[in-house]
């Protein structure tokens, strides 16, 4: 049971559960989605065409998050957690690919390849530790190592050396995410119809709107 859980509620026959953070959570997909619409075609760099997978695949996995992982869990089982797990690695693995990508020119072919490499291999273990050890544990983990560790170091190089915005934006983004698991880990709740997930995805909206910006402005920064 989590802590303020939110009430179930029903619609006609249908059962739903924790309603507020369903809705909080596909609220947060809405701007995962208007992101990925808005920059899709607006550069042809690696980079920027990353990032906006990102947006894209974030929403696809908090979709099934919120469908699967919340309101149908008694219809589905624990077990369907596993697929929002899974989708959320892979999302977030496409924000420390572009971040790469981003700083490419800054890190020289040699150090890029490596990198390349090491965060293959990094994606690879924790999609095998999230099946071996069957915990969001891992996703987490793997989320601390891509946005803070990667996305926001990468990302605060290009933006020391060229200003850039686009990376400004990107690390706000990383630092108001850090606001949402703080949320999260500490159960902020405000009452069982507006607990701790809920506020941590109001949190995640406003970040990813952030970072959103921060790429959909690219096409108007020449140096980036």
């Amino acid at each position: 049971m989590i802590p303020f859980q939110n009430p179930t509620i029903y619609v006609g026959g249908l059962q739903i559960d924790e309603p507020i953070t369903v809705l909080t959570d596909l609220i947060f997909c809405a701007v995962c989605f208007y992101a990925y619409f808005k920059t899709r075609g607006i550069s042809s760099i690696r980079a920027i065409k990353l990032y906006s997978l990102f947006f894209l695949a974030t929403g696809f996995s908090t979709m099934v998050a919120a469908i699967i992982g919340h309101a149908f869990l008694y219809h589905f089982g624990l077990q369907a957690k596993i697929y929002g797990w899974v989708l959320g690695i892979i999302a977030i693995s496409f924000a420390q690919f572009a971040a790469l990508f981003h700083t490419r020119s800054l890190l020289g072919n040699s150090l890029f390849k490596k990198l390349f490499i090491a965060f293959c291999i990094e994606v690879i273990v924790s999609l095998i530790a999230v099946f071996y050890f069957w915990t969001f544990i891992v996703v987490i983990i793997h989320t601390a190592f891509a946005l803070l560790l990667v996305v926001t170091s990468l990302e605060y190089q290009k933006f020391k050396k060229t200003k850039s915005e686009l990376s400004k934006y990107m690390m706000i983004g990383v630092g108001i995410s850090v606001i949402a698991v703080m949320c999260h880990l500490f159960k902020l709740a405000i009452s069982n119809w507006f607990n701790h997930l809920d506020l941590s995805h109001v949190f995640m909206a406003i970040s990813m709107y952030t970072m959103y910006y921060g790429v959909a402005n690219f096409k108007t920064i020449k140096h980036s």
